[in-house]
């Protein structure tokens, strides 16, 4: 007897949806029942257009349930991320709803990661833990909230109560977790879909409610126009401060002051906090725009000015110090408070 495939057919994704039941049995005579197939190399059990009838039959021909795929995803983990996984299919052939990945994530932590409303009250309703730590210490729970992005927002507030329901305790970590949503949420405000921004107000409101946090105020930018103040006692209160006050939510500032605290913060971020991985030549001619921005109004002392274009320089090596640069554009910002518009300029990040 020749020796079965273990790759499935390129077009196998679309054959789940175009070709018979017996056309799909008929592929298993050449491919074994666990073959991979998909970036990730999962089985057919692990695609969201395998149907129950297609997926009880593999299962009785020998199907591995927990098969996993490159990053230790069973079918169960990889279909509990989609809205389409359909996994009460698989949850009724018996798939592990505590299995783990090479994470420590299980079923569950992976709806969570993608915010699936139905995907969770199944696996819930299936007996899943609620208190189990993946390996970065997050539980199902805590993952939806550290994960949550503006678009997600509804979901993690009906997630959250799935979970509070089924017994789980708020704690402490959770509270500064909902919080930071609604930090994020405010920055973004100005450029959120006017359409429908009432009900997301009215998730987020109710997301503070669940957790007992305190709302987080309403941002309100500058105006562009006005004499900038601030109340920052230190350099890292006063460019937080001002990121909050002249930063957009995305693309350059409307003045130069803003423009100089998006940038050094821009910078900061992307070296100490992604080690460079998107450094690109954008970020260089943000570094360029700095040093010109700088040198226009009430300039900084001569050596405090030589001292930024060092550290320009070493900057675009990857290299510098990112928190001075912060630093010395707080200042210059203070110097120069009055606003003044900027000009269009020639980078996108």
């Amino acid at each position: 007897m020749a020796k079965k495939k273990t790759t499935l057919p390129k077009d196998f994704e679309e054959l789940l949806s175009t070709a018979t039941f017996q056309e799909l049995k008929d592929i298993f005579n050449k491919c074994d029942v666990d073959a991979r197939g998909g970036y990730g190399k999962q089985t057919a059990l692990a695609y969201n257009s395998c149907s129950h009838e297609l997926a009880k039959w593999l299962v009785e021909q020998g199907a591995d349930l927990h098969a996993a795929d490159t990053w230790g995803n069973t079918p169960l983990h990889n279909r509990s991320r989609s809205r389409l996984g359909n996994i009460e299919s698989l949850l009724l052939l018996g798939a592990d709803v505590n299995y783990r990945d090479n994470q420590n994530n299980m079923p569950i932590h992976a709806a969570a990661d993608a915010h699936q409303i139905e995907s969770t009250r199944l696996l819930l309703a299936y007996g899943s833990k609620t208190d189990a730590l993946n390996s970065n210490d997050n539980t199902p729970l805590e993952q939806a909230l550290l994960t949550c992005r503006n678009i997600d927002i509804k979901a993690t507030t009906e997630i959250s109560k799935l979970h509070l329901k089924a017994g789980v305790g708020i704690t402490t970590k959770m509270k500064k977790l909902v919080a930071e949503i609604g930090k994020q949420f405010e920055f973004h405000r100005a450029n959120f879909n006017k359409e429908n921004i009432a009900e997301f107000d009215l998730a987020l409101d109710e997301l503070y409610k669940i957790f007992g946090v305190e709302p987080v105020g309403k941002r309100v930018l500058h105006d562009g126009k006005s004499q900038i103040e601030i109340k920052g006692k230190t350099w890292q209160e006063q460019h937080q401060e001002l990121w909050e006050l002249l930063v957009p939510s995305n693309g350059p500032a409307e003045t130069i002051q803003g423009e100089i605290i998006r940038v050094t913060g821009r910078i900061a971020n992307e070296l100490e906090g992604n080690g460079g991985i998107n450094w690109d030549a954008d970020y260089k001619k943000m570094t360029d725009k700095f040093i010109e921005l700088i040198k226009q109004g009430k300039q900084l002392p001569d050596g405090e000015l030589l001292e930024a274009e060092e550290i320009i320089i070493q900057i675009k090596q990857k290299n510098g110090d990112t928190a001075r640069l912060c630093e010395l554009g707080v200042k210059w910002v203070i110097d120069n408070p009055v606003p003044v518009k900027l000009s269009p300029v020639d980078y996108k990040r």
